[in-house]
């Protein structure tokens, strides 16, 4: 039997995406101009050991990301657990994986996740925040008002999916030229 292991160069580039991470997530919470950039900037960490498909070590600093950011951003970490790291864990080994999921399978599962998303960030946290009143529009049915912003986010999120897949394409020969031995 085969035992699994922890490399010093998995490790390393995994703390290296943590470190990122972290210092995106914390500075997000502080400069809030640059929340949405600096989010970013925190999946982009999680990709680094991603490239190479190290899953375990960037599961691993997505945890060590999520509950250090936890306690230093507090509810606001929560656009990180759920986009920033995750997702971008799963978007990767889905892009990845042996044989390929179809488009048609991955796509429906994308968009009901972003449907999640935004009920979580929107119903549930105040991280979502929209005034209507202050940009004097009045849509009557809550539910069509719902649907429209759970709509437009949708497709912001698909489009963050697709920029996603290509940083990550984009960043796999780089990190390799920067790793080589």
């Amino acid at each position: 039997m085969k035992r699994l292991r922890f490399s010093a160069d998995r490790l390393a580039l995994a703390g290296i995406g943590a470190a990122i991470s972290l210092g995106a997530v914390i500075l997000s919470f502080y400069v809030t101009n640059l929340s949405l950039s600096l989010n970013i900037l925190a999946a982009c960490g999680i990709l680094l050991p991603l490239t190479k498909k190290y899953y375990r070590e960037a599961i691993l600093a997505y945890v060590a990301v999520s509950g250090l950011g936890g306690i230093f951003a507090n509810i606001h970490v929560l656009s990180f657990v759920l986009i920033g790291g995750f997702y971008t864990i799963l978007t990767v080994f889905m892009h990845n994986r042996e044989p390929k999921i179809k488009w048609y399978i991955t796509y429906p599962i994308k968009v009901a996740y972003s449907c999640f998303v935004f009920f979580v960030v929107y119903y549930l946290t105040d991280i979502l925040v929209v005034n209507f009143e202050a940009l004097n529009i009045n849509i009557e049915p809550a539910g069509l008002l719902y649907f429209l912003l759970n709509l437009i986010f949708t497709i912001a999120f698909l489009l963050y999916d697709a920029l996603l897949l290509w940083g990550y394409r984009y960043a796999i020969p780089l990190v390799e030229k920067i790793t080589k031995k």
